[in-house]
């Protein structure tokens, strides 16, 4: 029992460090950009006032990817268990945080692309889904999953993203 607290403990200090590392490289870029905008301006904030806004926005940047964070860590959390993959929690917290840094990094440039090619349509939604797919598995090769627990991974996350975006392509389809 003391073990799994333990490990709980470990895996927990593993999303928190991450979290901080989000907000303390977000804090000094904000508060640089608050800083050069406000320089600009004939009235001028404190450096208190620039400090308490750049703190709040980088939490607030640190919220979302937070969120982002469990809903990857979830999904692959589901599909551990749905599947009885028999990933640790450790193992599932490297998978979320690869998965987050390729979604907000090298997923945006196939999204353009995708997006150039197809226009906003249901055709780009599933392509993006097959590259991320794709992308997906080869993070579970860099990770060093075993075959089948990284294509049952790499699907289900990209079909749990893909419903999402769908979800969000209808939705503001019919507001249109």
């Amino acid at each position: 029992s003391s073990q799994t607290n333990n490990r709980t403990g470990g895996i927990l200090l593993k999303i928190i460090l991450f979290l901080i590392g989000i907000f303390m490289l977000s804090f000094p870029l904000l508060f640089w950009f608050f800083r050069y905008t406000n320089e600009k301006e004939e009235n001028k904030d404190s450096t208190l006032a620039l400090i308490v806004i750049a703190s709040l926005f980088s939490g607030i940047v640190t919220l979302f990817f937070g969120f982002f964070l469990f809903l990857i860590i979830g999904s692959a959390s589901v599909i551990n268990n749905i599947f009885s993959l028999n990933i640790d929690k450790n193992q599932l917290i490297v998978i979320g945080i690869s998965f987050i840094i390729y979604s907000f990094t090298i997923e945006n440039i196939f999204e353009k692309l995708i997006e150039y090619f197809f226009g906003e349509t249901i055709y780009a939604l599933f392509s993006l889904a097959l590259l991320r797919v794709a992308s997906f598995y080869v993070i579970g090769i860099l990770l060093k999953l075993n075959e089948d627990t990284n294509m049952i991974i790499s699907i289900g996350v990209a079909l749990i993203f893909l419903a999402i975006d769908v979800l969000y392509f209808f939705k503001n389809k019919k507001s249109l």
